[in-house]
Parts: C-alpha cells; sequence; structure tokens
C-alpha cells in the first residue's frame, strides 16, 4: 500500500496518481468537484485559497483525501465553537468520471458536475448542486438548498428546510423533507417517486404520454394530477389512490407518485 500526503498552506495546485476514490471535507469555502472522462486514474487538485489552519491531502491504497484534520483537543473544540478563519478553503478537483465521490462539508458550497460512478454528498448548511451526472446520487443536508440538475439514474435527497429540485432522466427518486418544497422533473418517466414532507409542497412532472399510478397520504394538503383536483377516500384526512390504464405504447412504462405530508399539496403534472 503506497501513501502520499501534501500539506497545503498557500494556494497551489497538486496532481496525484492512481487514484480510486475521492473524499473531500471541509468546513467553509467551496468544493468544485468536476469529472473528467478523458482522465483515467489521475486527479488535479487545485486550491485557489486556504486559511490559517492548513489543508491536508493525502493519498492511500487509492482513496485521495482533500480537507482538515480535526484530530486531537484543539481541533475537536475549533470544530465545535464552529471557527470560521481556521478552517476555510476553496477548492476545484478535476477527477475521472468513474471515480465515486464523497463529498462532506459544515458550510462550504458544493458542486459536481459530469460524475458517472456513485455519488454521495452530506452538508449541514452548505448550498449543493449536482449536474450532468450519471449514477447513484445521494445528497444530506440540515437546512442548504438541494439542486440535482440533468441527472441519469436513481437519486436520494434528506433535508430539513431545504427547497429540493431533482431533475434528469431519472430511476428511482427518494425524497424527504420537513418545511422545504420539493420538485421533481422527469424527462421521460421515472418507476418511483416516494416525497416525504411536513409542511412542503410537492411537484412531479413526468412526460406526456407517462401513465401514472398515484398514492397520497396528507393531514390538510392537496391532491392534483394534470391540473385537476383528485377526490379524497378520507374525510377527516388526504387519501388518494389512483390508477391510470396501461399505456398503449410499448415500452412506456408507468410511473409510481408516493407522497406523504402534513400540510403540504401534491401537484403531478404531465406535458
Amino acid at each position: 500500500m503506497s501513501t502520499e500526503s501534501w500539506t497545503i498552506t498557500a494556494p497551489q495546485d497538486v496532481d496525484v496518481a492512481d487514484v480510486r476514490r475521492v473524499v473531500v471535507q471541509l468546513t467553509d469555502g467551496s468544493a468544485d468537484v468536476v469529472a473528467d472522462p478523458g482522465r483515467e486514474d489521475d486527479v488535479r487538485v487545485e486550491v485557489a485559497e486556504v486559511s490559517e489552519r492548513p489543508l491536508q491531502v493525502s493519498r492511500h491504497d487509492g482513496e485521495l483525501r482533500v480537507g482538515y484534520d480535526f484530530a486531537g483537543v484543539e481541533g475537536l473544540v475549533d470544530r465545535a465553537r464552529g471557527v470560521r478563519d481556521k478552517d476555510r478553503a476553496v477548492v476545484r478537483l478535476v477527477v475521472p468520471a468513474g471515480v465515486p465521490v464523497k463529498v462532506t462539508t459544515v458550510r462550504a458550497a458544493t458542486v459536481v458536475t459530469g460524475a458517472a460512478a456513485d455519488l454521495a454528498v452530506a452538508t449541514a448548511t452548505g448550498p449543493v448542486r449536482v449536474q450532468g451526472t450519471t449514477g447513484s446520487v445521494s445528497v444530506r443536508s440540515a437546512s442548504a438548498p438541494v439542486d440535482v440538475a440533468e441527472h441519469v439514474g436513481d437519486a436520494r435527497v434528506s433535508t430539513a428546510s431545504g427547497a429540493v429540485t431533482v431533475a434528469g432522466a431519472l430511476g428511482r427518486v427518494s425524497v424527504s423533507t420537513v418545511t422545504g418544497g420539493v420538485e421533481v422533473v422527469a424527462r421521460e418517466s421515472t418507476p418511483l417517486v416516494d416525497v416525504r414532507t411536513v409542511s412542503g409542497d410537492v411537484g412531479v412532472r413526468l412526460g406526456a404520454a407517462t401513465p401514472v399510478n398515484v398514492r397520497a397520504r396528507s393531514v390538510t394538503g392537496t391532491v392534483s394530477l394534470d391540473g385537476v383536483r383528485l377526490e379524497s377516500a378520507g374525510r377527516r384526512t388526504t387519501a388518494v389512490d389512483h390508477a391510470d390504464r396501461p399505456a398503449e405504447q410499448p415500452g412506456v412504462g408507468a410511473a409510481y407518485v408516493s407522497s406523504s405530508t402534513v400540510s403540504g399539496d401534491l401537484a403531478v403534472s404531465r406535458a
């Protein structure tokens, strides 16, 4: 097992070979990850800004780590107090498209473009944008907006109060929020959209020829399909079960939309 490491105290670029997985850990600043399909196993780390605490870059057994070392009592205390000036960095990584990427931040903004392998992002308050990706995407946030655009494949998003948008040629989509609104835009169709919110409204847009099966439960929210409100089977709460006829066109599968809200509305449309 080979190991390399760099301590970054000023803006600089680092080229790292033999990388099979990328892990980024930041508190403040930003992380911009760009996938390059022409790269095989080398990663370019571009550090545009670094504050008082040195940024650590290391590669061990094929895993590249970029972030801060919070080991020791001082590091744990600083992190708990949310010290901003000691651990801020602005980094850009150019990675092979097929390398799995994991990004964890506290406040730092995250942008990932073009990744074609498993992607996982976790943040407290840093905004997240994922664009032009393929495969499985997982995003967890406390109170930041999440925007997944032009994605091909499955997507899972969990947040408390951040608005969520997921769009593309989607596979299975799962979204959980407390107060954040949710918009899912499937370019053609999707086998499953499962949304759980407390007070956030939910919008799902599908292709024009897509049959849809809807199962929605809410306390006070309403449910509509193509602008027409669906009647509830429940008297005191909203309970809607709707199933379209199978598509006449071969190869067009039904989209299953499931939602559970307290006061949020569900609107499903096809165009």
